[in-house]
């Protein structure tokens, strides 16, 4: 081994622990944690470029942690600001440029739990809204099938506008649609 490479391994080891904790310290604000549950084969991140990019994209959201009016709004702008590739717009209320097979499903505090792949069929999920930890549900749904699902988990937030939510929400959408 040259001793060049000698004064390097300690460098590289002391890079990958400080990757190692920096991995499990959740990954910013939220101390909350997002959990991918599926990327289905149907999902690609060309079609979500195609059906999203320049466009409204249905986003429903069941359930509402806070009690707060407008949490559905708060949830899509949140998802609206964070950058997962094409410029799109996540919205309740999409207009003319949202095309109908492709939508968002959200259901927070779930109760009783559901699977988040089955947020694509349309029903409506009871929520339990004062639980703790915050429990959100997500998918990607391509004509009424699941693409892809995420799990978040938070302990606590105050409201919709906490950091910590919203880093759980941003965490979400950025597993919730993979650049692959």
């Amino acid at each position: 081994m040259t001793s060049r490479l000698r004064r390097l391994l300690p460098l590289s080891a002391l890079a990958l622990a400080g990757t190692g904790l920096a991995a499990c310290a959740g990954g910013g604000l939220s101390g909350g944690r997002v959990v991918v549950d599926d990327i289905n084969p149907l999902y690609s991140s060309v079609e979500f470029s195609s059906a999203a990019d320049g466009r409204d994209l249905r986003t429903t959201v069941q359930g509402n942690p806070f009690g707060t009016p407008g949490f559905d709004q708060a949830v899509a702008q949140i998802m609206t600001a964070t950058y997962v590739g094409p410029k799109t717009r996540f919205t309740p209320t999409p207009g003319p440029s949202a095309k109908r097979d492709y939508f968002v499903a959200l259901a927070v505090n779930p109760q009783p739990d559901v699977v988040s792949g089955s947020l694509c069929n349309g029903q409506a999920v009871t929520t339990a809204p004062a639980q703790r930890p915050i429990v959100i549900r997500a998918a990607f749904c391509v004509a009424g099938r699941e693409a892809s699902s995420v799990s978040a988990y938070l302990d606590q937030a105050s409201g919709p506008t906490d950091p910590k939510f919203v880093d759980t929400i941003r965490q979400l959408t950025i597993q919730l649609f993979p650049y692959r």
